[in-house]
């Protein structure tokens, strides 16, 4: 649910979320090194608008190619206090300037909701950091979150242009979690796709999910979404210790490059659990992220979202107990 914006702190929302149960991750051979993927080739202009569009287009602004290199690239965050309230805009600004100060060349967003799109965006072009811009589905399905879709084309109109934009990311596991159908899904980014088009975007647009998902419903997804993206997070595996952690993101990278062939392929949402209860190998604790974050850091960094930022104590400790304690920015 999205936050209301309004002086009275809002209700926990519903938040994107990890699997309630260990996703059976299909594994690659792991590989000694992570594939290097072709790089971004820079999109085609956007077709001519009419010539008296309703209100003038922001200036199309393609983040391309994508600035994920070298062994860091980006990091999830949520404008959210640790109670579950929108922090107000002078702490995001000093976030995200941490954020950028450790070296992340991108910043991803699940939703628009708590001003985001404006206090975020404000921070990260300060900054030189990019954006991935989030349109969040719930269990609300897809017309709860088609809202979205305009606020972030007002937000680009209202600054003229989508300087910094990276890509659009429409649903984060909405598939996985049961909100929408794979089918559901296709029309939606689509939809989209269309109406940031008309605005003048032309960049990127994906959704991310497992690769379990992906690869079931590869002839729909693959071809309606410009790069292939997926939620890669090895301590759901059950089977992958901390030390395995790198060598397994790497390997489901490459993975991910022939469930969606010729797209070039991100991990959005990777990292380790700093405290609860041990799934299988997968054991939780301060000594095992910082282990897991610097070996998915050195073999595939470049790549991945890591997540998140702090811990988020506004969350269900859910299965394991896991779900507060992901914040991994301290290790950076």
């Amino acid at each position: 649910m999205i936050h209301p914006t309004t002086s009275t702190p809002p209700p926990v929302h519903q938040t994107p979320t990890h699997p309630s149960k260990p996703a059976v991750h299909v594994e690659a051979s792991p590989p000694k090194a992570a594939k290097s993927a072709p790089p971004v080739q820079k999109p085609a202009p956007v077709a001519a608008q009419p010539k008296k569009p309703a209100s003038k287009p922001a200036s199309s602004h393609v983040a391309s190619p994508i600035k994920g290199s070298g062994s860091q690239w980006s990091m999830t965050y949520s404008p959210y206090t640790s109670s579950g309230g929108c922090k107000p805009s002078s702490d995001v600004a000093l976030d995200i300037a941490l954020i950028a100060g450790k070296g992340f060349s991108s910043i991803r967003l699940y939703s628009t909701d708590c001003s985001g799109l404006s206090s975020v965006g404000t921070a990260a072009l300060s900054h030189n950091v990019n954006i991935i811009l989030g349109v969040y589905i719930s269990d609300s399905g897809i017309s709860a979150a088609r809202p979205q879709i305009q606020e972030i084309v007002s937000w680009a109109n209202n600054n003229g242009h989508w300087k910094g934009v990276e890509m659009i990311v429409i649903g984060n596991e909405a598939v996985f979690n049961h909100f929408c159908s794979a089918e559901e899904l296709a029309a939606f980014i689509s939809e989209a796709k269309s109406a940031f088009s008309a605005a003048g975007y032309s960049g990127p647009v994906t959704t991310t999910e497992t690769i379990e998902v992906l690869t079931e419903h590869k002839e729909t997804l693959c071809p309606i979404c410009d790069i292939a993206a997926a939620n890669i997070h090895p301590f759901f595996n059950g089977k992958v210790t901390a030390s395995q952690a790198g060598e397994f993101v790497a390997s489901q990278l490459t993975l991910l490059e022939s469930v969606c062939p010729g797209k070039e392929v991100y991990n959005l949402e990777t990292g380790w659990p700093s405290k609860g209860s041990a799934n299988g190998a997968a054991v939780p604790g301060t000594w095992e992220q910082s282990v897991a974050v610097e070996g998915i850091k050195n073999a595939a960094g470049g790549k991945s979202a890591f997540f998140s930022f702090v811990n988020d104590e506004w969350k269900e400790e859910g299965e394991w107990g896991v779900e507060r304690s992901w914040g991994c920015s301290q290790l950076f």
